[in-house]
Order: structure tokens, then sequence, then C-alpha cells
């Protein structure tokens, strides 16, 4: 550090990936003063208990304290990955650099980070500035090596990291075989730095189809059986009414219409009695137990 740094390192935890270069005041959770050699440490008793992803950063004398430079000797930030229990530890191998030189040592997924952003850095380094054919050869050949990190890590959120750097949106069409085993290979997987992933690879939307395939088949079998239940019970019912004898059928007809025994008595000229009978003869082969039964019967 010379001068133009104020003397205090920043620790934000970060919560997604796409928001690893977003700053505010709100993301910092600790701030460590760094003594007259250099010197800072934070103390990871209050860290969550699983791995997470953290940024350590500095700012200029007079800047504010949420404030990131990207990029150059004046980089002012790095990330790491930590939990409650971790040790992570830094030196700065080039007093010229800030923060670009910066090995770590301790947890190993921390020193697997480091590892993905030296070769994430490496298109931006001097000796690629030629032609742009050359480097978006460069470029091409670095995500093709990111993948391959990504795909050989064994900790999720170093390979996903390595993955993220490798600018997966905009090469999911010619790799999506590769996007599809990877989902597969980390499903079990459900932090908000997997939520998130999954949320932005198109695969998603695909995938839906398969769902929308099952849906629609079981709606066609469900659809397939009630019409056959439907008209097994339409024909079951025509069976029963034409059970009924004539002298039924017509009580049946004002018993639909709603009138009483007394009334169909006086209307056919018949006793009281009888129509009693014909009407519980009419429920036995309708298989019914009441006149609103009867009544509703299709």
């Amino acid at each position: 550090m010379d001068s133009i740094w104020a003397p205090v390192v920043y620790l934000s935890q970060i919560y997604y990936f796409n928001d690893s270069y977003t700053m505010s005041n709100e993301m910092i959770i600790a701030q460590a003063t760094v003594d007259s050699l250099g010197n800072f440490s934070f103390n990871s008793d209050y860290l969550p208990k699983e791995d997470h992803l953290f940024r350590i950063h500095l700012s200029k004398k007079g800047a504010p304290p949420a404030s990131l430079i990207i990029g150059g000797k004046e980089e002012n930030h790095l990330f790491i990955v930590a939990n409650n229990s971790s040790r992570v530890v830094l030196h700065n191998e080039d007093p010229g650099r800030l923060m670009g030189s910066m090995k770590i040592e301790g947890y190993e997924p921390s020193k697997g980070l480091r590892e993905v952003d030296q070769i994430a850095s490496y298109a931006d380094s001097t000796h690629f500035n030629g032609s742009s054919m050359k480097r978006e050869f460069v470029t091409k050949a670095i995500q093709e090596k990111l993948r391959f990190v990504a795909d050989t890590a064994t900790h999720p959120l170093v390979s996903l990291y390595a993955l993220d750097k490798s600018n997966f949106e905009s090469n999911f069409a010619v790799n999506q075989a590769f996007y599809e085993n990877y989902l597969e290979k980390w499903e079990e997987q459900e932090s908000t730095y997997f939520q998130t992933f999954r949320s932005r690879l198109p695969i998603k939307k695909a995938t839906n189809w398969y769902y929308y395939i099952i849906i629609g088949f079981a709606f066609f079998i469900l659809g397939f059986f009630l019409n056959r239940f439907l008209k097994y019970r339409s024909k079951q019912n025509k069976n029963q009414l034409e059970s009924l004898s004539v002298q039924e059928r017509k009580i049946y007809n004002l018993l639909k219409m709603g009138h009483s025994n007394k009334e169909i008595s006086e209307e056919y000229s018949i006793g009281l009695s009888t129509v009693k009978s014909h009407v519980s003869s009419i429920y036995n082969k309708l298989n019914v137990k009441s006149r609103k039964e009867a009544m509703d019967f299709k």
C-alpha cells in the first residue's frame, strides 16, 4: 500500500455471482485496520457455517468505502470462499500491485478461486494486445479452460465460479450438452448461487416442455377413461329406463316434473296406494333412494 490508500480493509458477503461487482455499504459486513507492516485480520466466528463467497477490498483516501476498481494495477479487491471455521491467508507478492498479485494460502476453495481469477485475467494481459482475431482466439481458449475447471472442480462454489467467469450465457447454444450434464451433476445443490445460475440458463425453458408433454398425456388418458365411463353410465341408465313398464314411465315423467303422489293419482285416476307402489318400483329399477335422486336421474 502507498499513501493514496486508506488503511482499512472491508469484507463483503456476496450472495449471488451476478452481484460480484455490485457494491453498496449494506453489503459490507466487517472492516479491519491495516497496521504499519501491512497486516490485517478478520475474525471468522460470525461467518455462516456453510461456504459462501466473500469479497475483500480497500478504498482510496477520500473515496467512499463502497467503491470498486476493476482491472489494472490499482484493482482494489479479490474474492475468497470462507465459512466460520476456515483460515485464509493472503500474501502480496508484487509491491507494485495492490491485489492483482495476491497469493492465497490456507483454505483450499479460496486457493481454487484465485486460480480461476488468474485464468480469467489472462486475456487482459499485455501479451495479447494484438489483433482482434488473436484476442478472440485467446478468449475462446480461456473460456474452454474455465469450463474444464468447472467440470473437474470438486468444490461446488469453485466450479460455479469458473463457469460464471466463462461467459456461459453467450456460449450455451454451442455447449448445451455440457450444461445439461453440469446441471445433473450438481442437481442437489440448492444454494442461492446455484438457484440463480439455473434461472439464467436458457435450458430451463426447454425442460419445461417435458413436463407439459407429461401433463398433456395425463389429461388425454383421464379424458379417455372419463368418456368411457360416461358412455357406460349413459348406457346403463338407458337400460334402467327401458326396464320401466309403460305405466311406470308415465308416472316417472310426472315425478320428474315435480308432481306429488296425490297429483299423479288424480292425473291418471288411480289409487294413491297404487301410485306409491309404482313409485317404489321405479326407485328400485333406477337404483335411487329418494324423489330428488329420481328427478336428477339422467
